[in-house]
């Protein structure tokens, strides 16, 4: 089978998955007596897969701008070890905002072909976003750090 062929079935493997993800999640209890119930985590995972899915489906076989260091394996896999294991020590002194910053830059940086300005701007987007979806929309407490947010 060729790899357009093998990445299409991934494709469509993952988007059912992410297909019953979200209608068994639908099942769950939406909300509970202090905020988001137990659907919220498995429906929108459901909806990431479904859209991964379709996404392998549509385009298949191309080429990512980033592309992994060929001939690395051991390399890549002990420093993307050492990368989670530095920002797992990194979350209570700098915060979590700035550790995510670091943390997101080193593995686009260390692990994948490209610039120090790609690497700088998925970090900072990946950061931001995900500081607001954390702190702000699911209110949820962030270790603040010297910073203190």
């Amino acid at each position: 089978m060729s790899v357009r062929v093998t990445e299409r079935f991934a494709g469509a493997a993952i988007g059912v998955l992410g297909l019953v993800f979200c209608i068994l999640a639908r099942q769950l209890p939406q909300k509970t007596g202090f905020g988001l119930g137990p659907a919220f985590l498995p429906f929108w995972t459901g909806v990431l897969l479904l859209l991964c899915g379709v996404w392998l489906m549509i385009r298949p076989g191309e080429r990512s701008e980033a592309q992994a260091v060929p001939g690395a394996g051991l390399r890549r896999a002990a420093a993307g070890f050492l990368i989670l294991l530095l920002y797992a020590l990194a979350l209570e002194p700098l915060g979590y905002l700035l550790s995510t910053l670091g943390f997101l830059f080193g593995c686009h940086l260390f692990l994948y072909k490209v610039s120090y300005v790609r690497a700088l701007q998925v970090a900072f987007t990946g950061g931001v976003v995900l500081f607001l979806i954390f702190r702000v929309w699911l209110r949820l407490p962030l270790p603040g750090g010297f910073l203190g947010w």
